[in-house]
């Protein structure tokens, strides 16, 4: 091969790389000129061609990268813990920033030594803080399946004196993906939890409790059978009449066992509470098609013996709420017992006429009437 085709051939090659290494550069997106290295290996076999090629230009650097915003405009959020804890605890005024802020912690809670996060559960005194971080803690729970996660959270709350703080790391258990309250409940040792709280001297332990049910509960439209029966068994030892009715009403009972009914049942008929004995009949509205029988015998019975214009309503909505057109015999037989209560009966049998196919159109008729009523008014 002569002198001026060797030359050719070494040219052409110093091109190429030019162009490779060009490419690098657009290919990782970065505006920074070539290295020295490479300028030199480059200006090193263009020296070789004895001038005879000019390099090929390298290629323009992407014009894809997002220029960042005007300063000041948008604050990047810190990733330690410190920080976000301290950015959830200045954002106060904000319900939207703090769930910003929350989810931020959940990302980073994988890669969060647990003994790093407790001990900030352990020194918290702000309460909305104590519970946030009480919630982060109970999400371990989710990704371990470790109880004793769970049972970190009982033994602080047994040692917290402050009502407000304990009700909150009570509430923190609705971070749990399976209901607390069952999984509590498989253990003596840790069912004795809500047993206590369910008696706690401060109405907001109490409150926490009925609300973490209810909760629970609206995850399956009512029918998670341990969170049903969990809710009467507490509702029965509560002491407080207000708390046991909010436990009544926190599910529906149609996915609850025998005992569990009768024990609604029984709460109807012993309980000294109007506000109790309320609840309970309207809870027996929602047993299911095997308890339904027995049932509206006891709620029939029951109502010609009781004395409270409000538990009598409430046994006349479950027995339309069972029975629906079924219902109707029943109903015809109350009238006379009380006479104040005629009209209300007259009322369900008036919608119940309409031959509604389930209780969310029956419930929907009476609420309609209800409004014209008052718009009547």
């Amino acid at each position: 091969m002569s002198t001026g085709a060797k030359k050719k051939w070494v040219g052409i090659g110093a091109g190429l790389i030019v162009v490779l290494a060009g490419l690098v550069v657009w290919r990782s997106g970065t505006t920074s000129p070539p290295s020295d290295e490479a300028r030199d290996t480059v200006a090193s076999n263009s020296a070789s061609t004895g001038g005879g090629q000019k390099a090929a230009p390298a290629p323009a650097p992407a014009t894809g990268a997002k220029s960042l915003p005007p300063e000041g405009l948008l604050q990047p959020v810190p990733c330690e813990l410190d920080s976000l804890v301290e950015e959830y605890r200045q954002g106060k005024g904000s319900p939207a920033w703090r769930r910003y802020v929350m989810e931020q912690l959940r990302g980073i809670l994988e890669k969060l030594p647990p003994e790093q996060l407790w001990a900030k559960v352990e020194a918290e005194q702000d309460p909305v803080v104590l519970e946030a971080l009480s919630a982060l803690w109970v999400m371990r729970f989710n990704l371990t399946g470790d109880r004793g996660v769970l049972e970190r959270v009982l033994d602080k709350a047994a040692r917290e004196s402050d009502p407000v703080r304990k009700a909150g790391m009570v509430r923190a258990l609705r971070a749990s993906e399976e209901p607390a309250s069952e999984v509590l409940a498989k253990a003596e040792s840790t069912r004795r939890a809500y047993r206590e709280w369910v008696k706690d001297p401060a109405p907001e332990v109490r409150e926490a409790v009925v609300g973490n049910l209810t909760e629970e509960a609206g995850r399956n439209s009512g029918r998670f059978q341990g969170v049903a029966e969990q809710a009467v068994a507490l509702a029965s030892e509560a002491n407080d009449p207000r708390t046991a009715a909010g436990l009544l009403g926190a599910s529906s009972i149609e996915a609850a066992r025998t005992p569990a009914v009768n024990s609604v049942r029984q709460l109807l008929q012993d309980s000294e509470h109007p506000e109790v004995r309320a609840a309970a009949a309207k809870a027996l509205g929602t047993v299911s098609v095997g308890e339904a029988e027995r049932t509206m015998k006891a709620l029939t019975e029951r109502f010609a013996t009781e004395r409270e214009r409000e538990v009598r309503s409430a046994i006349l909505e479950s027995l339309a709420r069972i029975g629906l057109t079924n219902a109707v015999p029943e109903l015809q037989k109350l009238k006379g017992a009380d006479p104040t209560m005629d009209g209300e009966i007259d009322t369900w049998l008036t919608l119940l006429a309409s031959q509604p196919q389930t209780w969310n159109l029956l419930l929907r008729d009476k609420q309609a009437l209800e409004h014209g009523r008052g718009q009547e008014g």
